[in-house]
């Protein structure tokens, strides 16, 4: 007779099983949310530190939208940060073949990192919206300093901003609340304006306009006669005297209609889908 017996059993539980780290999804992971692929390889405080400092990136990087320099420089660095995180998780998860998930290699963790970057990308996006909104120029009355198809990264205006004389501003259409135009501001609150052939006189001297206001010869400008400004209003005009709704249609625009003012041009393309590069990054003067 043959007998088989069983090994004895120690006592202690068995421990979980070996959980090799895939290399390609924790780089992915980390490309997306920078951190995440070091704590899906157990490098938690690693990991968390990653996603902290992405998170605080984003939502400190909003000032940088003010220059177009650093708002690419911002982008550009949270790349590169990305980047780094991804190489990391990738090159740690390759000496990870006899890995074996703990405690904080969970969904829920996994959850609560993604929760935690998805909530600090909304809050910086919509920071950033209503801080620098973008806006699209959709006329040729600003040409030559902007075109249609122009898209504008601008400084939205506060209360207490000072608007002045020469200052591009976006503002809602006196009539019509959905419509929004972007003008140049020749006249201020109180001043007596006047507008004849394309050249603005205020108080009765004709004002300086530098290089923008663009005039056509032999074309006739609409004209306006002298009228004195209310205390919280603004004249504005087009660029393109001669194609330009404005002022000299619509009448002077309260304070409080002004959104925003251009800061840069972020993109331009024009209604046949032709981009313009030489026109990324100008300034909006």
């Amino acid at each position: 007779m043959h007998l088989n017996v069983l090994p004895r059993s120690s006592g202690a539980p068995a421990g979980p099983p070996a959980s090799p780290r895939k290399p390609w999804l924790a780089a992915l992971l980390s490309f997306l949310w920078p951190g995440l692929g070091q704590v899906y390889n157990g490098r938690f405080r690693k990991g968390v530190t990653l996603l902290c400092l992405a998170a605080a990136w984003q939502l400190l990087g909003i000032g940088a939208a003010e220059t177009f320099r650093w708002w690419l420089s911002s982008l550009g660095g949270f790349l590169l940060l990305s980047l780094y995180a991804a190489w990391d998780a990738h090159r740690v998860a390759g000496t990870l073949r006899d890995f074996v998930p703990g405690s904080r290699n969970t969904l829920p963790v996994y959850l609560g990192a993604v929760v935690l970057m998805t909530t600090a990308s909304l809050a910086a996006g919509q920071a950033e919206r209503w801080a620098f909104p973008i806006y699209t120029v959709a006329q040729t009355s600003m040409r030559p300093t902007l075109r249609s198809g122009d898209r504008l990264r601008c400084a939205a205006l506060r209360p207490r901003d000072i608007i002045r004389r020469g200052q591009l501003v976006v503002f809602e259409y006196p009539g019509e609340h959905s419509l929004i135009f972007v003008k140049r501001v020749v006249g201020l609150p109180g001043e007596v304006v006047e507008v004849e052939d394309g050249l603005v006189y205020v108080n009765g001297d004709p004002i300086d306009e530098g290089y923008y206001a663009s005039r056509r010869p032999g074309n006739k400008s609409l004209d306006m006669p002298a009228a004195r400004l209310a205390p919280d209003e603004y004249y504005v005009m087009g660029d393109n005297r001669h194609a330009s709704f404005d002022s000299r249609s619509y009448g002077p625009v309260n304070r409080a209609r002004m959104l925003a003012t251009p800061l840069y041009v972020i993109m331009s393309m024009d209604e046949r889908g032709k981009f313009y590069l030489d026109r990324t990054g100008l300034p909006t003067r």
